[in-house]
């Protein structure tokens, strides 16, 4: 690939919206997988479905996002918790 088309592509992607980026995301990783690693992958999920072990197979969670922190005034929210579970 020649580097001033690797170049427009980068600046496209940073146009992206984050929702966007996530999809772009999925869609490079899947292009990653090997076919057979893929099909293996299938064949397990059509057998434990077969079986009747699960009903769905949920797509893996992406850590793009961050997690905000919340301040609570008082005691910790962990020592709240375990009083609460006693």
């Amino acid at each position: 690939m020649a580097r001033a088309t690797l170049d427009r592509i980068v600046e496209e992607i940073k146009t992206l919206a984050p929702d966007e980026w996530r999809q772009l995301r999925e869609m490079l990783d899947a292009m990653m997988v090997p076919a057979e690693e893929e099909d293996k992958r299938k064949a397990l999920h059509q057998a434990l479905r077969a079986a009747g072990l699960i009903t769905q197979v949920r797509q893996p969670r992406t850590t793009d996002t961050p997690h905000r922190r919340i301040e609570v005034q008082g005691k910790p929210v962990s020592a709240t918790i375990i009083e609460e579970r006693r």
